[in-house]
């Protein structure tokens, strides 16, 4: 049985390390004031103990070692004994829609979740108060308009106005070169779903005086609490909530800004030669940034917008 080699002391590690001749003397570490590092006397044994120099202690000592672990089985625990950690900072918050519809609903339930009944009752109800206004219209403000031309029925019931909406949306798909061509008799124009939902006649009357804002309550340009989306402000203010409250954000959001495609004349439309839609209306909005869910939005309308100024910049008081 061989024995173990003597282990070297820190005494005279340091005498090997620091022996030099005369032609190097100068460069000791003694002679320009540096600590000595004893450091390496550490790990002496380990560099000086070979592998065949173990006694049966030692390995006696490395088996009970491997047969304990082999025999160790982990547990899984929610409980942490070291306090220092804050699992709250590892923690991933959620996030996502909030709503009690069952699973399988139809897409109208999704669109009448954020598009409510109480929304479009009040459409239905400015939209027959418009259609009131221009009937009893003067001639002085007014293109003369003749007792037989005028058609209007009153719109009784939401169903009849969401069904003028669905049409509208079915018109942003399937583009047409007229309203009129939607319900044509010829095979390659005519939309049967169009026109088993409403007649034409019916939706040009709707589409004439649809009506989103309350005229009664408008201000005029002059008033200085005159705002640019004064007729879509109350829409848009209702849509707003209905977002925030069907959903819960992620910790990752994002703020940009969209283009709405307009063409008519406003003083607000830009031009973004770089944006896939190039004149519009600009709108700053708070989305996910996983599948651009909108949280929050607001339109840009110049100086007489809503938005306060600040050093973030506009967009970021869309997020405050």
């Amino acid at each position: 049985m061989s024995k173990r080699k003597r282990e070297l002391t820190k005494e005279e590690i340091a005498a090997i390390l620091l022996a030099s001749d005369d032609s190097v003397s100068d460069l000791s570490s003694e002679d320009d004031g540096w600590p000595v590092d004893d450091s390496l006397a550490d790990v002496s044994f380990i560099l000086n103990n070979d592998p065949g120099d173990e006694t049966d202690e030692d390995q006696a000592n490395d088996e009970e070692a491997a047969n304990s672990a082999s025999t160790f089985k982990p547990s899984w625990t929610e409980q942490m004994e070291n306090g220092q950690i804050d699992l709250k900072q590892h923690q991933k918050y959620g996030g996502g829609p909030k709503h009690n519809l069952p699973v399988g609903s139809e897409a109208g339930d999704y669109f009448k979740m954020l598009f409510t009944n109480d929304m479009c009752e009040k459409i239905r109800e400015n939209t027959n108060k418009y259609a009131e206004f221009v009937k009893s219209a003067t001639i002085d403000k007014w293109e003369p308009i003749g007792i037989k031309k005028w058609r209007w029925k009153p719109i009784e019931d939401i169903e009849e106005l969401f069904n003028f909406i669905a049409i509208i949306l079915i018109m942003g798909i399937a583009k047409l070169p007229r309203i009129k061509d939607y319900w044509s008799s010829n095979p390659m124009l005519g939309n049967d779903k169009v026109k088993r939902t409403m007649a034409r006649d019916r939706f040009v009357d709707i589409y004439r005086f649809f009506h989103i804002s309350d005229r009664e309550n408008e201000v005029s340009p002059n008033d200085p609490s005159f705002y640019m989306m004064r007729k879509l402000d109350p829409f848009m203010s209702c849509l707003r909530s209905n977002f925030q409250m069907h959903f819960e954000p992620y910790p990752h959001l994002s703020v940009d800004e969209a283009m709405v495609k307009y063409k008519g004349r406003l003083g607000i439309v830009q031009y973004m030669p770089n944006k896939p839609v190039k004149r519009g209306i600009k709108v700053w909005a708070l989305c996910t940034s996983f599948f651009g869910y909108v949280y929050n939005f607001e339109p840009y309308c110049g100086k007489k917008d809503k938005l306060p100024r600040n050093d973030n910049g506009l967009g970021y008081s869309v997020v405050t």
